[in-house]
């Protein structure tokens, strides 16, 4: 009756009457609760056939009828709001899941493209894995990455997006940034926007060309310099640069690249520079052992160089 007594609730509860009534489910009322609400309409009637005979008696008769009308109203009113809010609520109470993780893992030679629920943009480098979590952007916009990736952020200024490696966490709002981490290095170059890098109580602002790292297990924590986007983010386009680079370290890259493994006996101790667009590890390892002066034979995914 109070809920009866506030503003729309008499014409809501006039509808759900109407609802019910044309979805027959008046039929659905029990019987025992018919019999008990009929028994009562009679005890009510009876009780007046004490009094005088003829119109007295009729008109008690009416009288008592309209009363036990109205108690009948009233009594399958407040059954079918009963049924139709109380009960149907608690069928409809959902049992509260947790997040479910998500994990993405790329193999040697393997890249993959991801558009997160936010619409934010991520690249992955082979030998990498990102993983999230299935309610990723309800309330946070949280990822963890080993290896490398390249992100491109949707901008959300309620929700910062957090990349998390190890103990090094960045956030940002909407911006690009490359994030390197694979064995003991980190590293975040900013292309786009702006981020803060964070490791522990130290915090580094970054602009477009800065580029945070770190050491993992160097006491010395974050540092902070410039780097050349034409040999941090080409990986991303299919191209590899090599600025001054050991020939030792330029087989790793190639490894992780192509998905095959080198056997050499011994190093050449000269630095290499060059750029490949997008081309075969045949044609790139004829390039090198022009300038460098070895042979080359792959079989399969094994690569056996002879200087």
């Amino acid at each position: 009756m109070e809920w009866l007594a506030e503003d729309g609730a008499e014409d809501a509860f006039i509808g759900m009457l109407q609802r019910n009534w044309k979805s027959g489910k008046s039929s659905q009322v029990k019987e025992l609760k018919q019999r008990q609400l009929l028994e009562r309409i009679h005890q009510a009637t009876l009780k007046s056939r004490k009094g005088p005979e003829g119109k007295q008696i009729f008109g008690l008769f009416l009288r008592f009828g309209r009363i036990a009308a109205t108690f009948l109203l009233v009594a399958f009113s407040s059954f079918y709001l009963y049924e139709a809010f109380f009960r149907t609520k608690a069928v409809e109470t959902l049992t509260e899941v947790a997040p479910r993780k998500i994990q993405k893992h790329t193999s040697a030679g393997e890249k993959l493209k991801l558009t997160l629920p936010d619409q934010s943009k991520v690249i992955v480098n082979s030998l990498s894995s990102i993983t999230f979590y299935s309610d990723f952007g309800i309330s946070t916009r949280e990822v963890e990455l080993e290896g490398e990736a390249f992100f491109s952020i949707a901008p959300d200024n309620e929700k910062p997006f957090m990349v998390k490696t190890g103990t090094v966490k960045m956030t940002a709002l909407g911006t690009a940034f490359n994030t390197y981490a694979r064995e003991e290095e980190v590293k975040i170059s900013l292309t786009e926007g702006r981020v803060n890098v964070v490791k522990e109580k130290q915090v580094l602002s970054l602009v477009p060309g800065e580029m945070a790292s770190v050491i993992k297990g160097n006491v010395s924590a974050l540092t902070k310099e410039k780097f050349d986007p034409m040999v941090t983010t080409l990986w991303k386009e299919g191209k590899i640069r090599f600025q001054s680079k050991p020939f030792k370290e330029i087989l790793q890259t190639l490894e992780n690249w192509y998905g095959v493994r080198f056997e050499t006996q011994a190093f050449a101790n000269r630095k290499v520079t060059g750029l490949f667009n997008n081309e075969s590890l045949e044609d790139i390892l004829t390039g090198l052992s022009f300038s460098l002066g070895f042979e080359y034979q792959i079989n399969q995914k094994n690569v056996l160089i002879k200087f």
